[in-house]
C-alpha cells in the first residue's frame, strides 16, 4: 500500500500545481504556453483512480510537432474471481514517457504517443488465476482526436493500448456548446484489461473554463463483465503555461 500511497500523493500533487499554476502570473503578455499540466479522478462503484501528468510541446501547444506526455496513475478495484469463488480486492499503480506527434489544423487535432509503461499489480487474497498480478514493463500507444468544426459542436475520440494484459480504452464524445462556456453531450467508453471487459454509457461536460484552468465531467452507467452495474464519474482539470 505504501506504493499506491506514493503514486496517489504524486497525482493530487500533479493536480494541485494544475490549479496553482496561475499564481503570480503577471498582466504582460505571455510566450506561447508549452506544457498542458493535468489530473483528475475516475470512481465508480467498485474501483477507483486518480492520474496526473504533463505535456510538453517545445514548439507550443497550439501548434503541430513533437510533443512528450508524461503519466502516473493509481487506484484500486474489486472484480469477482472464477478460480476463487469470491471477490479480489486489487491495487495498481502506472507510469508511461510516451513521446508522440501532434497534427493541428483549423478544425481537426490528432496527436499520437509511444513509448515505455511499467505497472504494478497487488492482489488480496492473492488470484493465481488472475493474469496481472506483480511487476510489469512494455510499450503503450495512446492517442487523442479533437474535431471542432464549427465554434459550437465538437467530437472527441481518445484511447490507449497497452502490451501488459494486453489492456485498452476507448472513449468517444459528441458536444454541442451552451451558454457559451461549454459543451455538454454524450459519451461511451470501453475498458478491457486481461479477462475483464467494462462498458459506459452516460454524458459530459467538457471545455469549462475557471480562470486559466479548464475542467470536465463526466457521468453515467457502468457494466462490465462480472455483470456489475453501477453508476460512474470521472473529472478532470488541465492549465497550460
Amino acid at each position: 500500500m505504501s506504493g499506491l500511497r506514493q503514486v496517489v500523493a504524486a497525482a493530487l500533487a500533479a493536480a494541485g500545481v494544475v490549479l496553482s499554476s496561475v499564481v503570480g502570473r503577471g498582466q504582460t503578455a505571455a510566450p506561447a504556453p508549452t506544457f498542458l499540466l493535468f489530473g483528475g479522478a475516475d470512481l465508480w462503484r467498485y474501483g477507483d483512480f486518480l492520474y496526473g501528468g504533463t505535456l510538453w510541446s517545445p514548439g507550443g501547444l497550439d501548434g503541430g510537432g513533437f510533443t512528450l506526455k508524461l503519466l502516473v496513475n493509481g487506484g484500486r478495484y474489486t472484480y469477482d474471481s472464477g478460480s476463487l469463488g469470491m471477490a479480489v480486492d486489487g491495487t495498481t499503480i502506472s507510469g508511461a514517457a510516451l513521446p508522440g506527434w501532434r497534427f493541428v489544423n483549423a478544425t481537426l487535432t490528432v496527436s499520437l504517443f509511444a513509448g515505455p509503461v511499467v505497472q504494478d499489480y497487488r492482489l488480496s487474497p492473492f488470484d493465481p488465476g488472475s493474469r496481472l498480478h506483480g511487476f510489469y514493463a512494455g510499450g503503450e500507444f495512446a492517442g487523442d482526436i479533437w474535431y471542432q468544426p464549427t465554434h459550437n459542436i465538437m467530437a472527441a475520440v481518445n484511447g490507449s493500448l497497452l502490451s501488459i494484459g494486453p489492456t485498452g480504452y476507448l472513449r468517444g464524445a459528441l458536444g454541442y456548446r451552451v451558454f457559451d462556456a461549454m459543451f455538454v453531450g454524450p459519451e461511451s467508453a470501453m475498458l478491457w484489461c486481461a479477462n475483464f471487459q467494462q462498458a459506459e454509457l452516460g454524458a459530459h461536460i467538457t471545455g469549462l473554463h475557471v480562470a486559466t484552468t479548464e475542467w470536465s465531467a463526466g457521468g453515467g452507467w457502468a457494466v462490465d463483465s462480472d455483470r456489475r452495474r453501477g453508476p460512474y464519474f470521472r473529472i478532470g482539470v488541465s492549465a497550460k503555461y
